[in-house]
């Protein structure tokens, strides 16, 4: 998978006669001498029909453009309220104040 902070913009892809991608060039006089070597290859079986396209950085959207409303499909039920607070056993003791510490300040 590329980075897409090591790809370098512009750069040149070129196609064969499918339309299908046969290389990508960093220099738009590479993509032309490619077309050209295999206009003249020796073996005529191995010529292609090549084409190429220059490849631009992907433009930001346009925040005016981007649909950021809320479109309602359906609610869950709300919650009635906070349930019942715990009820204590009979052995369990309400929270008490701690006795005053008999520490010094300094």
């Amino acid at each position: 998978m590329k980075d897409l902070n090591s790809i370098r913009y512009p750069y040149y892809r070129v196609y064969d006669e499918k339309g299908e991608q046969y290389c990508d060039c960093g220099w738009e006089k590479h993509a032309q001498e490619l077309i050209e070597l295999n206009k003249t290859c020796s073996i005529e079986a191995d010529r292609k029909e090549l084409t190429y396209k220059r490849i631009d950085a992907p433009k930001p959207i346009d925040p005016e453009t981007v649909d950021v409303s809320v479109t309602l499909t359906g609610e869950l039920p709300g919650q009635q309220g906070l349930p019942k607070a715990k009820e204590r056993l009979p052995f369990e003791s309400e929270l008490e104040e701690l006795p005053q510490s008999n520490l010094e300040q300094f």
